[in-house]
């Protein structure tokens, strides 16, 4: 069960109402995501929702937007070198906080075509960050963009393994291994078995 911690109503803002969602959502999924529940981890009454938002749909709308954003800011350490872009990505994709909501997210989107397109988009986004990764370690332009993909797809087996693993910070050390893994094959250097 998600919780927030308590605020007087006057003082709530759009974003505590975003953030109690989004706690919702990565925690038990888009149908708890609702005005009831949400006031309720809030300790505010319903009716202080309808000061910031015209119904349930407009808030999930913002959560939306929400994740949108914080997905393009995960792909922006602007004035690194490629292998710190690497460590970021690996570092900002592989927390416990993000599996859970990336998960819930994906789930969301398979009931929900707007949010498939959202999804679609930030895998896009991903792929060319990746890519653009690659290109700069001295890929040609064909071969960055099919191995980004492919590192994409074991990400995303990595996200499904993961919700079913206990011990995520092994997990969290794994998601790095296979991804190097990955790009040392693909550079052609020998890379020792997954264990």
């Amino acid at each position: 069960m998600a919780t927030a911690t308590a605020l007087k109503a006057p003082h709530l803002q759009p974003s505590d109402w975003i953030r109690a969602g989004i706690a919702r959502l990565a925690s038990d999924g888009i149908e708890s995501v609702r005005v009831e529940l949400l006031a309720r981890d809030l300790r505010v009454s319903k009716g202080s929702f309808y000061w910031h938002f015209r119904d349930r749909e407009d808030l999930l709308s913002k959560i939306l937007g929400h994740w949108e954003t914080c997905e393009r800011d995960r792909l922006e350490p602007s004035g690194r070198t490629a292998a710190s872009r690497w460590a970021w990505f690996v570092e900002q994709n592989s927390t416990e906080e993000r599996v859970r909501l990336e998960l819930a997210v994906r789930a969301w989107a398979r009931k929900d075509e707007k949010v498939a397109d959202c999804v679609a988009a930030a895998d896009r986004e991903k792929t060319r960050f990746i890519a653009d990764v690659l290109r700069e370690i001295g890929f040609e332009n064909a071969a960055s963009e099919s191995w980004a993909e492919l590192v994409l797809l074991v990400w995303l087996g990595w996200l499904d393994r993961a919700s079913r693993i206990a011990n995520s910070e092994s997990m969290r050390s794994s998601l790095g291994d296979l991804l190097s893994l990955v790009i040392l094959a693909a550079s052609g250097n020998p890379a020792p078995p997954i264990s």
